[in-house]
């Protein structure tokens, strides 16, 4: 099965500065989205942290991740998640650990949606850890799934029933429409979704974070990632 990629970050219209940043590790097939958050651009050097310290905590990891093989499971699905999980932890007490050194960083903080593809030939799996409101995307047989949940105020609201996602925009809860409720370095460590799944030939997946999929008709997704390369 080949693996083909493309990646691209925008400023956007309402800043002059960009607080996301994005990794693409080709060799560990690793791919990450990470949108920081915090004043004085220190959002900027939350994610640019988060995405380094996950690689290398997951390269540090390379021959375990090199010997799962979905024919021979000689490592177990549970231990690829039990290392995301990991390296999300120590990128949690790196940017933890700068914001509490220098004072104009204080409660910075980061979204962290890391994919890892593993196995072998035809027999892959994707791994996932998340923390935030990035997202993944699946485009599979001209359906569209969001694969991660969303880690917002408004996505807890509407989980419990207080709202639902077409009064948003109108709601008194608007202005809180960005707020997360967990981010990857506010505090030491973070609670981390991690699950894993079987990738198909075909699958075509995308990692954005909120400042593109609130612009993403999702019912369009899957002709608009057919499209091209």
């Amino acid at each position: 099965m080949e693996l083909s990629f493309a990646a691209a970050t925008d400023v956007g219209r309402q800043r002059n500065h960009n607080e996301d940043n994005f990794l693409i590790d080709k060799k560990l097939r690793l791919f990450m989205v990470a949108d920081g958050m915090g004043g004085h651009a220190a959002g900027e050097v939350a994610s640019s942290i988060a995405v380094h310290e996950i690689r290398d905590a997951v390269n540090n990891q390379k021959d375990l991740i090199d010997r799962y093989r979905v024919d021979h499971p000689g490592v177990q699905p549970y231990e690829i998640l039990q290392v995301l999980e990991h390296a999300v932890q120590e990128a949690c007490g790196a940017v933890f650990r700068r914001a509490q050194a220098e004072p104009d960083k204080r409660g910075m903080g980061t979204t962290a949606t890391v994919l890892l593809i593993a196995g072998t030939g035809d027999h892959l799996r994707g791994f996932i850890a998340h923390v935030g409101d990035s997202r993944v995307y699946l485009a599979r047989q001209n359906q569209c799934h969001v694969l991660t949940e969303d880690h917002s105020l408004m996505n807890e609201l509407v989980r419990r029933g207080k709202l639902n996602r077409e009064q948003i925009e109108t709601s008194p809860y608007k202005q809180y429409k960005n707020a997360v409720t967990r981010a990857v370095g506010v505090n030491g460590s973070v609670e981390v979704d991690t699950f894993d799944f079987d990738i198909l030939p075909g699958d075509r997946f995308l990692m954005c974070s909120d400042g593109m999929y609130a612009y993403i008709d999702e019912g369009d997704l899957p002709r608009q990632l057919a499209e091209g390369e």
